[in-house]
């Protein structure tokens, strides 16, 4: 459940908006002629979202609102402690903050974890 709050807040923070596609080809052929392959059918295997898609065009344009579980489920549970730590972290005294250095890149796991943490410290303060 953490891991797919991070990704959300990476997506709507535009930080990570590719898409990688793993299917096994059915059917499907080469045009003799353009040499363009053609798939008929395909066993789709898996959508991943990824920082640097194969094709430029494999992107996330907009991402749904999921309707909240409901109250009783241990999932709901489960976030909404989360939540509650994240909303207690968030009204911690200014002076125990630290600012952050702006990344420049993505490239990089250190690059991906700083632009995550300031994309959940911009949801947390567009919340209040």
């Amino acid at each position: 459940m953490t891991r797919a709050r991070e990704l959300l807040a990476l997506v709507e923070a535009g930080a990570v908006d590719g898409l990688s596609i793993g299917y096994r080809t059915v059917r499907g052929r080469i045009e003799p002629q353009t040499r363009v392959r053609k798939l008929y059918q395909v066993d789709r295997w898996e959508i991943s979202i990824v920082t640097f898609p194969l094709l430029a065009g494999a992107r996330v344009r907009a991402v749904k609102q999921a309707t909240p579980p409901s109250p009783r489920s241990r999932v709901w549970t489960q976030a909404e402690r989360g939540r509650r730590s994240m909303t207690e972290a968030a009204d911690e005294p200014a002076s125990r903050l630290r600012p952050r250095p702006v990344v420049a890149s993505l490239r990089g796991r250190e690059g991906r974890r700083v632009a995550l943490q300031g994309a959940a410290r911009a949801q947390m303060a567009g919340a209040r």
